[in-house]
């Protein structure tokens, strides 16, 4: 296993921080889709028929963006259901085309020996990074013990007041030391709107992020309370209060 699968968002992002920089907040999204024009929801060219009737949703999606993306989601639960064996896709990037500021950042190459399956978003006081983790080696399955991590715990972890629980690791192995490393930052003065988004019925359990051109991110909380203190923090550093 690597660092990243044993530790929780917390602790791993600890490892890659600046001496005394504190994270704000640290959670890893599992795997992506796409709401942007052109695009299916993997990220592919669309061809034919799906291209056209796939084109009005993914205008409008540019174009609402963060402020109103129900009809983005539809309820997109990333939680395993009854009868599923696979997670859904934690962060979703919204543009009205390929050249948009966010399809740059997310098309961003890795860094040499490692991958952008699994993104462990970090936010400090000093920036806002996307993290990924080295490639598996064959022998490794992934495996995420900590996705259901609040940030209560993770609160809890970094003062000291409890220890994280280290996944599958054998006692007395030692931890793998391959660190997560920056695969790209976004400029907290580009972000344009920061917001809980979700179904109008449910509580907004998504942290959207918005760009000057509509496009952006929208990364999944997984409850509701972790949404409005990423935005909260997020906001924060942004100059934003109340």
């Amino acid at each position: 296993m690597t660092v990243s699968e044993k530790l929780g968002a917390a602790l791993t992002a600890r490892r890659w921080c600046r001496p005394g920089e504190p994270i704000l907040w640290a959670t890893w999204q599992v795997d992506k889709r796409y709401q942007v024009k052109g695009l299916d929801e993997d990220g592919r060219p669309k061809k034919g028929l799906g291209a056209t009737l796939g084109d009005a949703a993914s205008s409008a999606a540019g174009a609402v963006a963060v402020g109103a993306l129900t009809m983005v989601f539809g309820g997109g639960d990333s939680s395993f259901g009854p009868g599923t064996t696979q997670r859904g896709r934690d962060l979703t990037i919204v543009g009205s085309g390929q050249e948009c500021a966010a399809m740059n950042l997310i098309n961003t190459r890795y860094p040499a020996g490692h991958v952008g399956f699994d993104m462990l978003w970090v936010l400090t006081p000093q920036r806002l990074a996307v993290l990924v983790p080295p490639m598996l080696e064959d022998s490794e399955i992934p495996a995420h013990p900590t996705l259901s991590e609040t940030f209560s715990e993770m609160g809890r972890i970094l003062v000291g007041k409890e220890t994280e629980q280290f996944g599958w690791n054998t006692p007395g192995e030692p931890v793998s030391s391959k660190p997560v490393t920056t695969w790209f930052e976004i400029a907290l003065h580009d972000v344009v709107d920061c917001r809980t988004v979700g179904e109008k019925k449910d509580s907004h359990r998504y942290c959207g992020l918005q760009f000057a051109d509509g496009s952006g991110f929208v990364l999944n909380a997984r409850n509701p309370a972790d949404a409005q203190t990423m935005v909260d923090a997020l906001n924060h550093q942004r100059g934003i209060r109340g």
